[in-house]
């Protein structure tokens, strides 16, 4: 994607609000950060992610090398993470009723469901009839040496 990129200038927009309005205009694709492709997403039916995340992180709060606030806030975070606090201010926030827009096709507020039963069903049935496959081989190997070390030990019997 970079080397398609790197020798357009015009493919680079300077803003979020450039971006989204090439997308809409179409035949564009906008690299954004992930919150805020989230944010906008949730407030415009025409818009929608596509794929998952390119890369991860999260945002953190700098302080001066040795700041006795540093662990303060950090503990701070963790417990409001704890409580659900910072998942009720994100629904609030980036999901509220009246600014989101309702989708029809809504699964997992737009994004891409997780793999369930439904979905990957069929490579368990895949699995369990190849295990009885192989019991029934196995079994029927079992039975088969079985027959032939007893016809040979009868053989071997008779010319004692």
């Amino acid at each position: 994607m970079w080397r398609f990129m790197e020798n357009r200038p015009s493919v680079f927009v300077s803003s979020y609000e450039e971006g989204v309005q090439r997308v809409l205009e179409g035949n564009y694709a906008f690299l954004m950060e992930s919150t805020m492709l989230d944010y906008m997403v949730q407030r415009d039916c025409n818009l929608t992610q596509v794929g998952g995340l390119l890369d991860s992180k999260g945002y953190g709060i700098a302080t001066p090398m040795g700041s006795p606030w540093r662990d303060k806030i950090s503990l701070a975070i963790l417990d409001l993470q704890e409580k659900g606090v910072i998942q009720m201010l994100y629904n609030k926030w980036w999901k509220s009723p009246g600014i989101t827009c309702s989708r029809d096709d809504k699964n997992k507020d737009g994004k891409a469901n997780a793999l369930g039963v439904d979905n990957i069903g069929g490579v368990f049935v895949v699995l369990l009839c190849g295990l009885a496959v192989a019991v029934l081989t196995a079994i029927g190997e079992f039975c088969w040496n079985s027959k032939k070390s007893a016809q040979s030990a009868r053989v071997g019997m008779h010319h004692f």
